[in-house]
């Protein structure tokens, strides 16, 4: 019996035959564009989703060389929140705004001055990626668009719609992007009347199904384009970060998954119901039913090092390929020759603003100490040393408002650099711990879909079985001693440079 799990990421869609034991046979993916209109936009189109994940499946299948009727169960997860408004019958009528989309901005900081109980997930500000702000952008700027959707769904949705061919939101997301709230009743319609949506409820799907629950069987369209069979059970997915949770084996509160992608998302598991200002949530049941998830995150991470990388290291091409390494090994070779603090280089991580502690979609990246000494190598390692400060405050905000964090378990692709993992060890003193399978999202897909297909009692269940820690980062303290100062200054930077930041980025926006 075998898994089909799929993972929608911001770069590429990938697809993964998997075992109930938490093997992967075989794994393909595809990439696709992201389109950038504006500064501060980013949008996708669906039906590249769509393309993508069909040749990722048929080139899964190829190289697992099992039958497609060994197949079991299907599950998806995608990046949240990329809002798709689209015609009952799904078809899109724009292309999709991507997760890291801040157009919103404005709408956001109206919706954060209402100040309606509803804001509890988010106290210290309103983020222009969730959905309230990019529905009220639509609204305003794209009246026609918005007046001629039917449906408003997430990328995760959209995927488990082409399935099966029915409409729904998952829990997962609902709760942490658009504000339901399942201990109060879910929606807060008087929160939608508040901000102008009124008539936003009447573009969902009747539907909301937490992580695992069964969408419906793999239709005959669908079936036939994957090359699989009618009729296997599709289980309902979540957000990528979230359902890789399941993939990292964090089910129980103390435990912390970093889900090192494009973004950072770290989050983990509360006994209780908590809310306080430098987190999102806490999110009742959205991963864990009876537990409430407490998330922070980094808007740019990876984006940051492939935006250098394309810019900064062209060279490196040709000597990558030569030796038969990648260009971003090069560059942690140059790096790692490169002491710590990148003698004097602060890098702020906000390059498309700050998810938390500050929720400032107006924030924006900066790199402070240049001088004429500064190679390509300290500009590099300082991003990476800028990410990991923003790790800190953000694993700093937890521990100060009683959210302990006893293990770091880490995924993606950051674990590939043996540097930039040493540099988070190092930053914020703490072991991180890395499992068997890398792909945390795409196991986590396979949990839950192993999950809806009922070969385990429940989600813990699944991920206990089909996880193993396989290696850790320890941290030095020397190092970690050094960086307590730069990431002092990482801190203060932010603080003092607000004002600037705003009025350049309004200027900008204008």
């Amino acid at each position: 019996m075998y898994l089909l799990s799929i993972d929608a990421g911001t770069e590429a869609i990938k697809a993964g035959i998997v075992d109930a034991s938490g093997n992967v046979l075989a794994s393909a993916s595809r990439k696709y564009p992201t389109y950038f209109p504006r500064p501060g936009w980013a949008e996708q189109d669906p039906q590249e989703w769509w393309s993508g994940l069909v040749a990722a499946v048929r080139d899964c299948l190829g190289a697992a060389a099992i039958p497609p009727e060994a197949i079991v169960g299907i599950s998806a997860d995608a990046t949240t929140c990329t809002l798709l408004p689209c015609k009952a019958d799904g078809r899109s009528l724009r292309r999709a705004l991507l997760w890291m989309d801040v157009r919103a901005t404005e709408q956001a900081e109206r919706i954060f001055r209402s100040g309606h109980e509803a804001l509890r997930y988010s106290l210290a500000g309103v983020s222009a990626e969730w959905f309230p702000a990019k529905a009220l952008w639509l609204k305003e700027h794209e009246p026609d668009i918005y007046a001629a959707a039917d449906i408003f769904i997430e990328y995760t949705d959209w995927i488990a719609f082409k399935l099966t061919g029915r409409m729904a939101l998952n829990f997962n997301t609902v709760t942490q992007r658009w504000y339901y709230h399942q201990p109060s009743g879910g929606w807060p319609h008087d929160f939608f009347a508040a901000i102008g949506l009124e008539d936003i409820a009447q573009k969902f799907p009747a539907d909301v199904l937490p992580l695992g629950a069964a969408v419906g069987p793999l239709n005959a369209a669908a079936a036939s384009e994957l090359g699989l069979p009618a009729g296997i059970p599709v289980a309902m997915g979540g957000g990528d970060a979230f359902v890789g949770l399941l993939g990292l084996g964090v089910v129980e509160p103390g435990d912390l998954g970093v889900v090192m992608g494009s973004s950072n998302v770290l989050s983990g598991l509360t006994p209780d119901e908590v809310h306080f200002p430098g987190i999102f949530g806490s999110f009742p049941d959205a991963v864990i039913p009876g537990l409430n998830l407490v998330e922070g995150g980094q808007v740019s991470t990876g984006s940051i090092l492939n935006w250098f990388k394309q810019n900064f290291a062209g060279e490196l091409g040709h000597h990558a390929k030569a030796s038969g390494v990648s260009v971003y090994q090069l560059m942690d070779e140059e790096a790692a020759r490169v002491p710590v603090g990148s003698e004097g280089l602060i890098v702020l991580d906000y390059f498309q603003g700050n998810r938390t502690p500050h929720t400032d979609s107006l924030a924006r990246g900066v790199v402070l100490g240049l001088s004429l000494q500064a190679s390509r190598a300290h500009i590099f390692r300082a991003i990476m040393e800028g990410i990991a400060y923003g790790m800190k405050d953000i694993l700093d905000t937890f521990v100060r408002q009683q959210c302990p964090v006893e293990r770091v378990i880490a995924c993606g692709g950051a674990t590939n650099s043996p540097l930039f993992m040493q540099i988070y060890a190092d930053v914020i003193g703490q072991p991180i711990y890395l499992t068997r399978v890398t792909e945390a999202s795409l196991l986590g897909s396979a949990v839950t879909a192993a999950y809806g297909a009922r070969l385990y009692p429940s989600l813990q269940a699944a991920s206990k079985a089909m996880v193993m820690i396989a290696g850790e980062y320890q941290p030095n303290r020397e190092r970690h001693e050094q960086y307590q100062f730069y990431a002092q200054k990482y801190r203060e930077v932010y603080q003092q440079i607000r004002p600037v930041m705003h009025d350049v980025t309004r200027h900008v926006h204008r």
